[in-house]
């Protein structure tokens, strides 16, 4: 089959320099519902010119052929995507996006987490695709904690200070949620996500919270813990326990990306997060019983 891409580019901030996407028009609606604030710039700025005045090479490149999506990029292995919806491929380019982001700063790396600042840092929620993040994200900012991320989050993990704890960077990415809500939803949650939803699918729901309820491009914050979740359906209470460092490193690494840094340089940070940082594990049943776990125990300021 053969692909083709539009030359008109579109450049996006990033830490040292613009982050340029060949072929993208197209998934423009969708990709700036997903991340409405990140900076545009001139595409003159998006890297630095040859010296045979030739035009860089983009960072990303989406390419189409009816309804068959292409993405390529350097910094993330990615497949083709037979899909008619743009909403899906602009997701995907999202996380090639965050991918060149985090590749432009070897203090950078992106985790697979969502993230909620509860007091004076940032709790940040692991686990599977199912888990639960995002719905116990979206709970907790109902419940008028701040937002931050409900997938994706870039670390800090070299901020000022050597002991000092990694710094949680909000991308301001629209937090996604499974539909139907879940039974035991109640009227709080249930307004919350009507009042938020920006785009709906009979399966899935992007929401825009306001500054508010929602952190900014950039805003950036210490993490305070990192908590593991384990859903069991047929638990009772949920249970806050606290996790050896050990069996948080394995985690991380199943949800930390890094490829700049190769494996060692990934293992180091995985290991320094947890040395860091206090790690819990939750088991629950219920989302909202265990969003009000987590603020009772963080607001006193509980330690393991």
């Amino acid at each position: 089959m053969a692909f083709h891409a539009k030359s008109e580019r579109i450049v996006l901030a990033g830490p040292q320099r613009g982050i340029s996407i060949e072929g993208a028009q197209a998934l423009a609606p969708f990709l700036f519902e997903l991340i409405p604030q990140w900076p545009v710039l001139p595409p003159m700025v998006s890297n630095a010119q040859p010296a045979d005045n030739s035009v860089a090479p983009a960072d990303i490149v989406v390419q189409a052929e009816d309804g068959h999506w292409r993405i390529s990029s350097d910094h993330m292995a990615l497949s083709d995507y037979s899909l008619d919806a743009g909403y899906m491929v602009a997701n995907t380019l999202v996380g090639a996006l965050i991918a060149a982001y985090v590749a432009q700063d070897d203090s950078l790396v992106s985790i697979h987490a969502a993230a909620v600042r509860i007091g004076d840092g940032l709790v940040l929620l692991l686990g599977d695709n199912g888990a639960g993040k995002s719905t116990i994200a979206t709970v907790l900012a109902s419940r008028g904690q701040r937002f931050f991320a409900d997938d994706r989050l870039i670390l800090n993990m070299a901020p000022s200070g050597h002991s000092a704890a990694p710094v949680g960077i909000s991308l301001a990415v629209a937090p996604k949620l499974r539909l139907p809500l879940p039974s035991n939803a109640d009227t709080v949650y249930r307004d919350f996500v009507a009042e938020h939803s920006v785009m709906t699918w009979p399966e899935m729901a992007v929401l825009r919270p306001g500054p508010e309820q929602a952190a900014g491009f950039g805003e950036a914050l210490p993490l305070r813990g990192l908590i593991h979740l384990r859903r069991r359906p047929k638990a009772g209470k949920p249970v806050l326990t606290a996790m050896r460092q050990p069996a948080m490193v394995r985690i991380l690494l199943e949800q930390l990306f890094a490829p700049h840094l190769g494996q060692q340089g990934e293992l180091s940070a995985c290991v320094g997060l947890a040395q860091k940082v206090d790690i819990w594990q939750l088991g629950y049943a219920s989302a909202f019983e265990a969003a009000e776990t987590v603020i009772s125990h963080f607001n006193r300021g509980a330690s393991a």
